[in-house]
């Protein structure tokens, strides 16, 4: 063999040890190892005794011919793994340029050996024609894998729907695509199934439409504006915020009629997680508004599990454990707690929202309640609240707007006081408001504490500041 065989074979060999580590198709690399274990072969064969092995034409053609489709393999991980790497050349440009190349070695090697090329192209007619008839399948593949390529309309990462398969493309080949179901299965689809049957390909946010169910007695008006209130006021994970949730009125079916949450996947595919979600949504919304989701029949048992649900702490208990309500005997508690509403909220949901007008406040029974803010752009949460504990008690006493957001961490039973409920009082104990004022000023220090990290000389001064405009507030407040 010519010396300079050795210095290609070296140099690709290099190559491959090189190239190895930031290659993202290592089987390139694999197959060039391959060309140079076949190229060593022949070279072992070249030693061999003169009756033993071909001519030394034929073994130095063939030996070439190894060494550049292995050079072939290097080049196209050179060019397009490494410097081509961001710039999207379709899998058929590429792979049809590496089909050329090795046709070229190929005839070239035919040439070199003295095969009549101009023959076997003056006889490929009939063997293409018989070729062609006994893979008609595979070629309507390829061509299917190549009008894919060249229309670009399904591509890696999109959700499709073929027939009776639906799943994520992981890539189209000039024979096949291969998608991975909901199931985590991965299917085979021949691309001519693609090009003769319909495919639908999912956007970005796929419509679905969730049913449930509600009794004739309720106002279809105020459960519809329930719901459509739980499903936009609180971000639900992989339900889009635009288009906006949105709930209809279906059919009128004997018993109840039939609803339907109207909501956008972000996530085309993932609908089982979601769909749980925007029901378990659905369910605690229509608890609030006293509208339970099923039949007449088991309305009454819908309402008893309710009130089991919260009879774990009574409402006197929660208010006789509330700092800003100390100064109430317990006949006070008593007629306080009447006018307690308990509330649900599910995972994830806001109960009470930064900016928001609100003239409440919530008493904690289950469940934890995470307290935030929006600092420089992203929500910081600064406290969790526990059972027993309360919060808002600064919009309802002094009609502020929200100054922080309360987010359910867990499925959380709560009561709510409004501010009817507490007006006979404050204008009965004029000291209620005083009381209350300075609780409320502590409260908000270790708030701004958090946000604005004071000293202690600092923070005394503006906790006594803040209780004289608070007691200000909420006098004028409950004057009105």
């Amino acid at each position: 063999m010519h010396p300079a065989h050795y210095w290609f074979a070296a140099a690709i060999f290099a190559g491959v040890i090189v190239f190895w580590r930031p290659a993202r198709d290592r089987s390139r690399l694999r197959a060039a190892l391959g060309m140079l274990a076949l190229w060593a072969a022949s070279w072992i064969a070249s030693l061999l005794p003169p009756a033993w092995r071909p001519g030394d034409a034929t073994m130095e053609a063939v030996a070439i011919a190894l060494i550049e489709l292995a050079a072939i393999q290097i080049a196209v991980v050179l060019i397009f793994d490494l410097l081509l790497r961001r710039v999207r050349i379709t899998k058929l440009a590429s792979e049809s340029l590496i089909v050329a190349a090795y046709v070229g070695v190929v005839f070239n090697l035919f040439y070199k050996v003295g095969v009549n090329v101009t023959g076997v192209f003056a006889t490929s007619a009939v063997a293409a024609a018989v070729a062609g008839f006994a893979l008609q399948d595979m070629l309507s593949n390829i061509a299917g894998g190549i009008a894919l390529e060249l229309e670009g309309g399904i591509k890696a990462g999109d959700f499709i729907h073929c027939g009776p398969r639906a799943g994520w493309v992981k890539h189209v080949r000039l024979r096949h695509t291969a998608i991975m179901s909901p199931n985590g299965e991965t299917i085979i689809l021949p691309n001519n199934e693609l090009t003769r049957f319909p495919v639908t390909i999912c956007s970005h946010a796929e419509r679905r439409v969730i049913p449930f169910t509600a009794p004739y007695a309720r106002d279809p008006h105020e459960l519809i504006a329930a719901v459509e209130f739980a499903l936009r006021s609180s971000p639900i994970p992989g339900i889009a915020r635009e288009p906006a949730p949105s709930c209809v009125a279906r059919n009128m079916a004997p018993g109840h009629i039939e609803y339907a949450a109207v909501v956008w996947l972000s996530k085309p595919g993932h609908d089982i997680g979601e769909t749980s979600a925007v029901l378990t949504r659905i369910y605690f919304a229509l608890r609030r508004a006293g509208i339970p989701a099923t039949e007449i029949s088991t309305v009454i048992e819908m309402k008893s599990e309710s009130k089991a649900a919260l009879a774990s702490m009574s409402p006197v208990d929660v208010l006789r454990r509330t700092p800003i309500l100390r100064l109430l005997s317990d006949p006070d508690l008593t007629e306080l707690a009447s006018h307690l509403r308990p509330l649900s909220f599910a995972q994830g949901e806001y109960i009470i929202r930064e900016g928001d007008q609100g003239e409440s406040m919530y008493f904690i029974v289950e469940g934890r309640v995470g307290i935030s803010f929006r600092s420089n752009g992203a929500e910081r949460q600064v406290a969790v609240m526990e059972p027993g504990e309360f919060f808002g008690e600064a919009s309802l006493l002094t009609g502020e707007f929200r100054s922080a957001n309360g987010v359910a961490l867990s499925k959380v039973d709560c009561y709510r006081l409004d501010k009817t409920g507490l007006e006979g009082f404050m204008r009965r104990l004029p000291e209620l408001a005083e009381d209350m004022s300075v609780v409320m000023a502590h409260r908000q220090l270790e708030l701004d504490s958090i946000r604005e990290k004071l000293d202690r000389e600092t923070a005394l001064r503006r906790e006594a500041e803040r209780q004289t405009q608070l007691l200000t507030r909420i006098r004028r407040f409950f004057e009105e």
